[in-house]
């Protein structure tokens, strides 16, 4: 299931563990307003589907 990472540009998203990406949900709330990874109207729903996978991930 795990697929090789590219050496260069963005990490896949099955890249990142479950800690990885409750901090991903973190950051992009705390920057909300510069537009961090989605526009500021979007971050509560990216940060809590972020923090939902991470919460997937840890059950398995």
């Amino acid at each position: 299931m795990n697929k090789p990472q590219p050496e260069h540009g963005p990490r896949l998203l099955q890249g990142y563990s479950a800690t990885e990406l409750e901090e991903i949900a973190k950051r992009c709330e705390e920057r909300r307003e510069s537009g961090f990874i989605v526009t500021p109207d979007s971050v509560a729903l990216f940060a809590e589907a972020l923090r939902a996978l991470a919460r997937e991930r840890k059950s398995v």
